[in-house]
């Protein structure tokens, strides 16, 4: 008897409040670095609060493993969007009153980066619970997935690129909390229900673990340990903001490049996405991580000859690379992760990610903070990327050996 074709999953309010979260969220990161430097008179200062704004985060995804197991990541994802829309108001209210100082603009932005940890683990455990566990489903969601987050992160830099010439001051930071709010409101049309939920339970729902039993399950599991150290090693995404907007300041004297160049990094993730949609296949994903390991050292080299067009074309291909990697490894987790520990192994996963991502920005502040010029700064950065590069490219080499993901992990009894 021929099985019934499984119901695909609804994605079209998911993605679209992806899409307006990511293209505020992306003008944000642009603005943040730029606002704080402006404040408080220093890049290195900025690229410290940069690193310690992602540390809050980090602890945020890891908190955030619990609420996801407990009341779903759809609620979860609503509640914090909101939250994020509130803490970043404070920055146009406080500017508006004339109040606004380095001080009260990083406790505003470490609010956000709090509840913005919630929401990282929130958007990262939804995909499982719409897709439940099926391959072809879970590449089809991520692959859409990551093609609106990149479209964000072109629209957001452009978005901030006109707000900054059409607007002044605090409108141009009143724009991103309300994009925040009209992203949870989307974000209440995603379908209250995962598909599992229309059709017969195959074993009892275990209790929600959080982040203590994810951290148990990865700790025990060497698949789950692989992917998650994988994706860590894959996470330089979020130096697009940093670098974007220190080469456009430092190096070109043009800070308004910065949008440019983030566009850049959003342009080659979004076609990486449709790449991998079209060619991902059902391989070990070696390949794909191999790939990501070239474009992390074309990150790191691109900025030497201090040409925008050449630092383009680098921040392009390296995105294109990096995010077919990202998506293969994050088919590979997916698949290994028990469904009734969706939220804490993601959050475990989410959390080693940013704690890459806190490494990097805090050599940038770092290399900026030690006076010897710009170059010299760009230059330490690249050698830590140039490492993180053959690690990734250890890691295709060891996942060329192994396996590829076949079977959905039964729920526990």
């Amino acid at each position: 008897m021929t099985p019934e074709p499984r119901e695909r999953a609804p994605l079209g309010a998911f993605l679209g409040g992806v899409l307006a979260s990511q293209t505020v969220n992306n003008a944000l990161h642009l603005a943040q670095p730029l606002l704080i430097a402006r404040l408080s008179g220093s890049l290195g200062e900025a690229a410290f609060f940069s690193a310690f704004d992602t540390a809050v985060h980090m602890a945020g995804t890891a908190v955030g493993g619990w609420p996801a197991d407990k009341i779903g990541a759809r609620r979860l994802l609503i509640l914090s969007t909101l939250g994020r829309g509130a803490a970043l108001a404070l920055i146009p209210a406080l500017w508006a009153a004339g109040r606004l100082t380095a001080g009260s603009a990083m406790a505003a932005y470490t609010l956000d980066a709090a509840v913005r940890g919630l929401t990282d683990t929130a958007v990262h455990t939804l995909p499982l619970e719409l897709a439940e566990h099926e391959r072809a489903e879970l590449d089809r969601l991520n692959s859409r997935y990551e093609l609106v987050f990149d479209l964000g992160a072109v629209a957001g830099p452009l978005l901030l690129g006109a707000m900054m010439l059409w607007m002044r001051g605090a409108a141009v930071h009143a724009l991103i909390p309300l994009g925040f709010a009209l992203s949870a409101l989307v974000f209440v049309a995603v379908p209250e229900r995962s598909l599992s939920a229309r059709r017969p339970a195959r074993a009892p729902r275990a209790p929600a673990g959080g982040t203590r039993e994810g951290l148990r399950l990865v700790a025990l599991s060497p698949e789950l340990l692989f992917s998650c150290l994988s994706l860590a090693l894959l996470n330089l995404y979020p130096l697009r903001k940093l670098m974007s907007a220190f080469f456009a300041k430092a190096l070109l004297q043009v800070p308004a490049a910065a949008g440019w160049v983030g566009a850049a990094f959003g342009a080659g993730g979004a076609l990486g996405s449709l790449l991998y949609a079209r060619f991902r296949g059902r391989g070990t994903g070696a390949g794909w991580v191999a790939a990501g390991a070239a474009g992390t050292v074309l990150l790191a080299v691109g900025w030497l000859p201090g040409s925008l067009s050449v630092m383009l074309a680098a921040v392009f291909v390296f995105a294109l690379a990096n995010v077919g990697a990202r998506l293969a490894m994050t088919a590979r987790l997916q698949l290994d992760t028990p469904p009734e520990t969706a939220g804490g192994v993601t959050a475990v996963a989410r959390f080693g990610q940013n704690a890459v991502s806190v490494g990097l920005k805090a050599l940038l502040g770092a290399a900026f903070a030690l006076g010897a010029g710009p170059r010299a700064a760009f230059g330490l950065v690249g050698a830590g990327l140039g490492l993180l590069a053959a690690l990734q490219l250890a890691a295709a080499a060891r996942l060329a050996g192994r396996p590829a993901p076949a079977a959905l992990p039964e729920p526990a009894a």
